[in-house]
């Protein structure tokens, strides 16, 4: 399994990710990354709803599917896969993917994971993580220094709340702003570990050796 370029940046448009979940990546991934404009994959973005993100912050990001052709070794920065964790139902195509993603990158680059945790929502044909698994499944395809984050906890009802009622429409000019209290609500599991495990989407980085 190689890597190639998806269909160019006009592609880039408002995907299913919710409002919460977008700003919450940002800003955990942003630590890990290099200063802009430094080369970041976005590998399996669909639409490219998180590469736009990155590259209003002056990242150069290339968008691409875990397929062939093949990519140069250590072409990127960092490496980010937002969605293929859960598309990817059979553990052999996750350690695949996860090992072009390092591949890619540089020495000393980080790359980053989105996976759904079992307490989400279920359906058939999709992959789920635990903590624990997620770790596992980084560490084995060789990153180190693993770190999982909870990417919702418990902003998540807020953030139902956020995209059900205000989908496409502006937030009300409001005090507090609804979706700064979501993120407050999600960085409690920043400052209490054992939260980690009760946000339905989790956040997984290691380094590359």
């Amino acid at each position: 399994m190689t890597i190639h370029d998806e269909q160019a940046a006009s592609r880039l448009g408002s995907g299913g990710e919710g409002r919460l979940e977008l700003a919450r990546v940002r800003e955990l991934l942003r630590p890990y990354l290099p200063e802009p404009p430094a080369k970041v994959a976005d590998i399996g973005g669909g639409p490219g709803v998180h590469a736009q993100g990155l590259m209003a912050d002056g990242y150069d990001v290339r968008m691409l599917n875990p397929v062939a052709p093949k990519v140069e070794d250590e072409e990127f920065d960092a490496a980010f896969l937002s969605g293929l964790m859960h598309q990817l139902v059979h553990a052999a195509d996750r350690r695949a993917a996860l090992r072009e993603a390092i591949r890619v990158t540089k020495c000393g680059g980080f790359v980053a994971a989105v996976a759904v945790n079992p307490t989400a929502s279920r359906r058939a044909h999709a992959a789920y993580h635990t903590v624990a698994q997620l770790r596992s499944e980084l560490t084995g395809a060789g990153l180190r220094a693993v770190s999982i984050y909870g990417l919702t906890v418990a902003g998540d009802w807020l953030s139902i709340m956020i995209d059900r009622h205000y989908n496409g429409l502006a937030l009300p000019d409001s005090d507090p702003v609804p979706l700064e209290t979501a993120l407050e609500c999600a960085r409690l599991a920043d400052r209490q570990p054992d939260m980690v495990q009760a946000s339905s989407l989790l956040f997984g980085v290691g380094q590359r050796d």
